[in-house]
């Protein structure tokens, strides 16, 4: 019978989210930014979000959303009303750089756009954001 483990985890990307995250107002939704898995077909991410340096309040949270584009036809970013599979996550209070680490995230086999609702309580930073993958599949043996 054959035996499904966790294969080694797959190199982390690149900085995804280029500006979009930058002074991102409170309550707002960022825009769109890709990753594009239609070549490696990935199951999981490992999803890294580093905020910059900012002094959450309550609610201090976010949400981080998977949108899947079909034939290069990508969705509407309706990400603050809700759609996509959706990652809330919390952040700490207090002044400092915040690391928030989101695994078992489900990647679709094509082009993903991704972005993240700010509730922290306090708009971002003007720099020092960023979003990682570090992709994740099975080994059948």
């Amino acid at each position: 019978m054959a035996t499904a483990k966790w294969s080694a985890p797959g190199t982390v990307s690149s900085e995804l989210s280029g500006t979009a995250l930058n002074s991102l107002v409170n309550g707002n939704t960022s825009a769109f930014f890709t990753y594009d898995n239609s070549t490696n077909r990935d199951y999981y991410g490992n999803i890294r979000i580093t905020l910059g340096s900012i002094a959450a309040v309550a609610p201090n949270s976010g949400v981080f959303r998977v949108f899947a584009t079909q034939n290069g036809a990508a969705p509407d970013n309706t990400g603050s009303v809700g759609g996509g599979d959706a990652y809330p996550f919390m952040v700490t209070t207090g002044t400092s750089v915040k690391e928030i680490n989101i695994p078992m995230v489900r990647l679709y086999p094509e082009s993903l756009r991704f972005c993240i609702t700010n509730n922290t309580g306090v708009n971002l930073a003007a720099s020092g954001n960023a979003v990682y993958v570090r992709p994740g599949n099975e080994d059948v043996t």
